[in-house]
């Protein structure tokens, strides 16, 4: 698979990140302005506070038309919604198993109405349990969850923090034991920076340890299962276990890691979604934005116009 991912590249080095490699994670709900003015290409809104449960969402069907033609006409090419992360479908708990599950079928069925491109949830912690006591339970409740919005044309992807806690999906070798299972082309991985690999001890500051993580991402998960990438720095250090994001560049990883994780060209299929706190600590910013666009080659983006939905 990684020869493959290397033939690609060498036949078209930057076409497949050109238009999806620098993007903004958003807290808009429909109803909202889309973030082009600051330069995105694609954006993951929160609909709820990301921190707690919440009643489904209803959607006026004028303000969901307008938002799908608001959409359109903004220029965006990516759009995913991003679950609460109270979701824990590696539980051992069956009343919090069932709400979790509800809650993703939930987030399946908004994304259908939205056109989203994929919903992106924390499978959670087994709680002591261990991985492989809870892995079948995990693919099973995947497996409800796509049966139950059979139409829906998102992809059902699975991230994860920084390994601690009893955490599941923590290293490579769970997110493609876990995709595995489910065996479903619906289901697909995001790739955090900063919490897959540098906080869980994969080290992407040379080019030989960029080659060397991904070759190992190849093998154990597959980079026909990347649905998307998550860019963040590290305010900890290499194996931390700790997920803190940084500016792009400002962090433990440093602006050369994410150039060479351009140049390496395997994440370039993509979307690329920021998640830092900002030069003003108010968010995704420009500043961030066009720091990744330089990484990958790219001109800096200036401040356009929102695309409101009134």
């Amino acid at each position: 698979m990684a020869a493959s991912a290397r033939q690609r590249r060498a036949a078209s080095p930057t076409s497949r990140c050109a238009t999806r490699s620098s993007c903004s994670v958003w807290s808009r709900p429909p109803g909202c302005s889309f973030p082009t003015n600051e330069g995105g290409t694609a954006f993951a809104p929160r609909t709820p506070p990301a921190q707690g449960w919440w009643r489904p969402l209803r959607l006026d069907e004028a303000v969901r038309q307008t938002y799908l033609e608001k959409y359109a006409a903004s220029g965006l090419r990516g759009h995913y919604l991003h679950a609460v992360y109270l979701i824990n479908l590696a539980t051992p708990t069956e009343q919090l198993l069932r709400q979790s599950i509800g809650s993703l079928v939930h987030y399946m069925q908004l994304a259908e109405l939205l056109n989203a491109d994929g919903v992106v949830f924390h499978p959670g912690s087994h709680l002591g349990a261990g991985f492989d006591g809870m892995l079948e339970q995990m693919a099973g409740a995947m497996r409800e969850i796509l049966d139950t919005v059979p139409r829906s044309p998102a992809k059902l992807i699975v991230e994860n923090s920084a390994g601690s806690g009893g955490c599941v999906g923590c290293n490579f070798g769970q997110l493609g034991r876990i995709v595995a299972a489910v065996d479903s082309d619906r289901v697909g991985v995001c790739l955090d920076t900063q919490q897959h690999m540098f906080a869980s001890g994969y080290d992407v500051r040379t080019r030989d340890q960029v080659t060397a993580t991904l070759d190992r991402f190849g093998e154990d998960v597959g980079f026909d299962r990347l649905a998307l990438v998550h860019a963040n720095d590290s305010r900890k250090p290499l194996g931390s276990n700790v997920d803190r994001h940084a500016n792009i560049g400002e962090g433990e990883m440093g602006i050369d890691a994410f150039r060479l994780l351009f140049e390496d060209g395997r994440l370039n299929g993509v979307p690329w979604l920021i998640e830092v706190p900002g030069e003003e600590h108010r968010g995704p910013d420009l500043d961030n934005i066009n720091r990744l666009r330089a990484c990958a080659g790219l001109p800096a983006r200036a401040v356009a116009e929102s695309v409101a939905v009134r």
